[in-house]
């Protein structure tokens, strides 16, 4: 039990490190913590998106900053459960987070091991595509 919150005060001053802000679930739940932080350019811009919306003739307008959103599990290796590995991959097909990695130690450091998607027509064979009629 001590080894397992070591490793979630490790990853929490991790992620806080790297400008995220996080939430530690209670240990029922899957994953243990959920990290988040704004999308920016490389040198620190925050992107954002304006909105303009009619509603009964108001002009209403808004601005939106879209965040990066991280799941993180803590194990005491990189291996996830066959049930745990497809709750994963439902909750990124969902789109519910960006990554979702699994935290561990290896050799007292501080590792991540991403779990993917396996994407559907990724792989390309040099052919040459027509530009879609909405990119101009």
């Amino acid at each position: 039990m001590q080894k397992s919150k070591e490793l979630f005060q490790m990853v929490i001053q991790h992620l806080q490190e790297n400008s995220f802000n996080c939430i530690v679930q209670p240990k029922s739940s899957f994953p243990e913590i959920i990290a988040w932080r704004p999308f920016a350019d490389i040198t620190g811009n925050l992107f954002t998106i304006n909105t303009m919306q009619n509603v009964k003739g108001k002009i209403s307008n808004k601005v939106f900053i879209p965040f990066f959103v991280s799941f993180i599990v803590c194990k005491d290796s990189k291996d996830l459960s066959k049930k745990e590995k497809l709750a994963a991959k439902k909750t990124l097909e969902e789109g519910r987070c960006n990554t979702f990695f699994v935290a561990y130690k290896n050799k007292k450091k501080l590792e991540f091991q991403e779990i993917g998607l396996k994407m559907k027509g990724a792989k390309s064979k040099g052919e040459i595509k027509e530009i879609p009629s909405y990119l101009g």
